[in-house]
């Protein structure tokens, strides 16, 4: 055989191999089109200088949502057992980490608070359900969206748990 016939074998089985995975994997555009699986909205995108997507890490399972509101309230009914909630911050890649271990709830961040709008409108629950890193960063949001979460309030995890477990999945959308 000859270099010729083996270089131009190998060129094209390479060129074949690149476009098979290139055709199998997922493009950006595609990467979250399903929608939140608790309220039934589109799942808001992270922004450059803002995360926004909420990850439910259940056994090797990650389940994505609209805000951290979502995935508590799903949590506490079609998932037992521990698991873990990815809640972003006002801190760009650092997100709030929820965790429930033999039945008790915990945050990882030491000071993590919760803004909670309510009645909370999953239209818009990214911003009205929010996980902050501090009650000063959390005052700080309220007093800049006066308007848009009137009856914006921090609370505890506890008390996000529990106003999550009360609501009905679909509603308030």
């Amino acid at each position: 055989m000859k270099i010729n016939t083996i270089v131009t074998r190998r060129v094209f089985a390479g060129l074949f191999a690149t476009a098979l995975l290139s055709s199998l994997a997922t493009p950006a555009a595609f990467a979250h089109v399903a929608p939140c699986p608790y309220c039934g909205m589109s799942i808001t995108q992270d922004t450059p200088t803002q995360d926004n997507e909420v990850a439910l890490r259940v056994g090797r399972k990650r389940i994505e949502y609209k805000c951290v509101y979502c995935a508590l309230a799903e949590a506490q009914t079609e998932y037992t057992g521990d698991l873990t909630i990815l809640a972003p911050s006002e801190k760009k890649g650092q997100p709030v980490v929820i965790t429930r271990k033999n039945g008790q709830w915990s945050a990882g961040t030491e000071g993590a608070v919760y803004v909670l709008n309510s009645p909370v409108k999953h239209k818009v629950c990214e911003e009205q359900a929010r996980a902050y890193t501090s009650k000063e960063a959390a005052q700080k949001f309220i007093d800049a969206n006066k308007e848009t979460l009137p009856s914006a309030r921090i609370v505890t995890l506890t008390e996000l748990v529990k106003a999550a477990a009360g609501q009905a999945k679909n509603a308030g959308a």
